[in-house]
Formats: structure tokens, C-alpha cells, sequence
């Protein structure tokens, strides 16, 4: 059984995260969001992925465009075992408010603040702390070079402790 990846944002970041979803064998997107319907709404589908208006009133655009969605953000989140939140920063405070109505667990992207989850997650410094929460932000590139040089210092010489 593999997990039912959503991912809320088809831009930069979001197809970049629904190509690495895709490649693994233990996942699957079923659906990313579009806000506007542009030309990363059809290549969303181009590439079989299931497209879905970003807000319920939003819809009507993508019907106007001659672009085909298979729902709202709500029908995604219905269906989803984890959200992948991947929408410009100021929405993170909405959409945390929207996946926890809907009792589904999500991960922010970097640009989101620390606070709105409450633990910014890298893998080689915090995987355990991070393992079951149901909000986690994924740190910037440049916050993950600093915590792989970092970290090992802190192990080895108790830098920071």
C-alpha cells in the first residue's frame, strides 16, 4: 500500500515535489492544486496528475478556461494520507487552519515560519523528533547545508549543547 501524497501548490517547488513523490515506490500523488488556470495547470495534467482548483471558488475559472479539474482542494483532502503544502507563504496559516479540518497531516515548505509548526524538520539533525507530527516544515537549502556541516560538530565536539 503506498501513501496518497496531495500536493497544495503546482509551481516552482510543487512540480519539483510531485516528480520526487512520483519517483518513489512507496508513494503516489493523487492530485496537485492550481489556484489560476495557467500553463502549469495543463502541464499538471500533460504529466497525469490530477488537477484540482486550489479554492472551491476558484473552479468556475478553470471551467471558463477549457481546463478540466477533478474537484477542489477539499475533494484532495478528503482523499490524502499527507499534504505536501507547497503554496506561496502567506497562505500557510490558512491552509494549516484547512488540513486540520480535515484531519490530514502536512508538510511546509521552507518560506512558511518555524511557528506555524513548531519544528523545522532536516533528517540529519532532527529525524526522530520529527517522526509522527502531524505539521512539519522542511527547512531551506541553505538551512540544510548549515545543519550537515553543523550537526556533526555538535555530535563530535558538543558544540551547542
Amino acid at each position: 500500500m503506498s501513501v496518497q501524497v496531495a500536493i497544495n501548490g503546482y509551481g516552482t517547488i510543487g512540480k519539483r515535489v510531485a516528480d520526487a513523490v512520483s519517483a518513489q515506490d512507496d508513494m503516489e500523488v493523487i492530485g496537485v492544486t492550481k489556484f489560476r488556470p495557467t500553463i502549469e495547470a495543463e502541464i499538471a495534467i500533460e504529466c497525469g496528475y490530477s488537477l484540482f482548483a486550489g479554492a472551491p471558488e476558484k473552479k468556475a475559472a478553470f471551467d471558463a478556461a477549457g481546463i478540466s479539474v477533478d474537484g477542489t482542494i477539499h475533494d484532495l483532502l478528503a482523499n490524502t494520507d499527507i499534504v505536501v503544502d507547497c503554496a506561496p507563504e502567506r497562505f500557510g496559516a490558512a491552509n494549516k487552519k484547512m488540513y486540520e479540518k480535515a484531519g490530514v497531516k502536512a508538510i511546509f515548505q521552507g518560506g512558511e515560519k518555524h511557528e506555524r509548526t513548531g519544528i523545522s524538520f532536516n533528517s540529519f539533525a532532527n529525524y526522530a523528533q520529527a517522526l509522527g507530527q502531524q505539521f512539519v516544515r522542511v527547512v531551506s537549502c541553505n538551512t540544510t547545508g548549515l545543519c550537515r556541516t553543523l550537526h556533526p560538530l555538535q555530535e563530535k565536539f558538543g558544540i551547542g549543547n
